[in-house]
């Protein structure tokens, strides 16, 4: 066989592989599915920094209402805990039932972090045809020096991956911006990077790394949840320094989910830890 069939045939399966895993990324999973709120996608704009922006017109993040002194009620705070893109836009719509479109004053804004923004935006960007993922990894632009735990977007552009903050809509993010979960664990199980700079102002260090880890992993698998409180596999003593057993396994999860090619492969990594896959109830809540 000559060498321009070699490389035809190849560039014929990468583009195959592309179409496949776009595709994929750009149908909701439950998580992301605007269910009965669904009506109001065909009015949104398909730009994904104008999506963003509307995100930041509906929701507030709570360390910035805590900065603007504003308080709400605790079952207004009990909004934190929304799973999925359906409640995130029914607590927006009981606060305000205005257009989608219409930024709310912040005072009627659904209280929630960085997952929801992720999410929403992830989930809107779905709906109007991009393909696009939540990424859970840490940010080195809130901190001089220290690496905060965060969820950004990362959307197809037609020729690669972007990754945008809609939090505070920061876009085109460097691996010297964001580092995903995958990144920051095997930047730091080999060296390259400190632990102890990776936290969220309250933990540090391994567990958080763990955490955000198989969020990422999940969020690859389009199972989009925030925080690793239901993992009894990551409970273990003492969080913040390594563990082999727990460790090892981790670096495989670890390596099967960066190389992974293709859906198949990226469904083969989640699914050989069930142990580390959440339970449907930490899914739609």
């Amino acid at each position: 066989m000559q060498l321009t069939d070699i490389r035809c045939q190849e560039r014929a399966r990468t583009l195959s592989l592309v179409s496949e895993i776009t595709r994929f990324y750009r149908k909701p999973s439950p998580t992301s599915d605007l269910g009965h709120h669904a009506d109001l996608s065909p009015g949104l704009p398909a730009d994904p920094e104008a999506l963003s922006s509307i995100v930041r017109g509906l929701l507030i993040h709570n360390f910035t209402a805590k900065v603007q002194g504003l308080t709400f009620p605790a079952g207004r705070m009990a909004q934190m805990q929304t799973v999925s893109a359906e409640a995130i836009l029914d607590n927006v719509f009981s606060l305000d039932p205005a257009p989608l479109g219409v930024e709310r004053p912040v005072g009627r804004r659904m209280v929630g972090f960085c997952y929801h923004f992720a999410l929403l935006h992830c989930a809107l960007l779905r709906a109007t045809g991009t393909p696009a993922r939540i990424r859970c990894g840490f940010a080195s632009y809130f901190e001089p020096q220290r690496w905060i735990d965060h969820w950004v977007t990362e959307y197809w552009d037609g020729d690669g991956w972007l990754l945008t903050d809609p939090q505070i809509g920061r876009r085109n993010l460097t691996r010297d911006d964001f580092q995903d979960g995958l990144t920051a664990w095997d930047r730091c199980r080999d060296g390259a990077s400190t632990p102890d700079a990776y936290g969220n102002g309250e933990l540090w260090g391994w567990d958080e790394l763990r955490g955000s880890l198989i969020n990422d992993v999940a969020a690859l698998n389009k199972v989009e949840v925030s925080g690793w409180y239901w993992c009894e596999r990551l409970k273990v003593e003492s969080l913040d320094q390594p563990h082999d057993e727990l460790d090892t396994s981790l670096d495989i999860l670890s390596r099967l989910a960066a190389t992974a090619e293709s859906v198949e492969t990226i469904k083969e990594c989640f699914d050989k830890y069930p142990e580390f896959q959440p339970p449907a109830d930490a899914v739609a809540r």
